[in-house]
């Protein structure tokens, strides 16, 4: 066996243990259980619940209650007169001093 015969199988297995190690910690990285999260006490998890439900309840009557002005607004503007001159003047402006 020549030597640069000998350099390359000596190359050849230790690239092969190299990758043999490789994919031993990849199979370990990979086959790791994950760990679960411990189940919730069911009875907290319904306090949880009927907290959500309330704010999602009164989160809807302020939504209704903004349609409802801006409903109230968009008439106000629609009944407004046309022309200006028909609004009445202001009375005399009074200058406060500063």
């Amino acid at each position: 066996m020549t030597e640069s015969m000998l350099q390359d199988v000596l190359t050849f297995l230790f690239g092969m243990g190299c990758l043999y190690a490789l994919t031993r910690c990849l199979i370990a990285f990979f086959g790791r259980k994950r760990p679960i999260a411990p189940a919730e006490d069911r009875a907290a998890l319904e306090g949880r619940l009927a907290r959500i439900e309330q704010i999602v309840e009164a989160t809807s009557i302020e939504v209704e209650r903004v349609t409802e002005s801006q409903r109230f607004l968009v008439n106000v503007y629609a009944q407004r007169p046309a022309d200006p001159a028909s609004l009445p003047k202001p009375g005399v402006r009074v200058t406060t001093p500063h």
